[in-house]
């Protein structure tokens, strides 16, 4: 873990360049990055979904999309975020948008289906990771599928080990799973 450098970042006052990247998101992402993997989940359309870490909601309206009888949750810490994805997730009848500590919210266990993070573990305080990752498997129903694709380069991500004995100690499994040079993308199911 030493070698692993740990940035905190201000997400509710995001620079001009994170806001532009999230708009170019807006515009690109869809297509090219979010409804190619979320295709890979075989989502049946009924589930219940948690977006942890939901950011702007980018990612968050490709999954609403896909869940024609299902609903979506989607929380992120940051003000500021919440509202660009409540924004975007305005005309969508089967979504929530929650602001606050997954640790903190009112959401009762084994609520869901499925939970999806995208690049958000690395993001969290090492000391908060191993109690957050807890709840994230208290939330998720026996036999519910996890999917995460997390940054691990040594300049700003997480090392996989990490990652992978956080999610063990959560009662998560890991199914399946590859590794580019800057990226952890696996899958987990909760085990009982």
């Amino acid at each position: 873990m030493s070698e692993y450098k740990f940035k905190q970042r201000d997400f509710e006052h995001a620079s001009v360049l994170f806001r532009l990247e999230d708009t170019l998101k807006g515009m690109l992402g869809g297509p090219l990055l979010y409804n190619p993997y979320f295709k890979t989940f075989g989502l049946k359309g009924d589930e219940r979904v948690l977006d942890f870490g939901c950011g702007g909601g980018v990612a968050s309206r490709c999954l609403a999309s896909l869940l024609d009888h299902g609903h979506l949750t989607c929380v992120d810490p940051s003000s500021f975020w919440i509202s660009r994805a409540k924004k975007r997730l305005q005309n969508f009848d089967n979504v929530d948008c929650l602001q606050g500590d997954i640790r903190e919210l009112n959401i009762p266990d084994s609520s869901f289906d499925v939970i999806t993070i995208f690049h958000v573990i690395h993001d969290i305080s090492p000391s908060e990771r191993p109690l957050i990752i807890k709840v994230l498997g208290c939330k998720l129903k026996e036999g519910g599928r996890l999917f995460i694709r997390e940054r691990i380069e040594k300049t700003h991500g997480i090392p996989v080990a990490e990652l992978r004995a956080l999610l063990s100690r959560a009662g998560l499994k890991e199914i399946e799973h590859s590794e580019t040079r800057t990226e952890y993308i696996g899958r987990y199911h909760k085990i009982g």
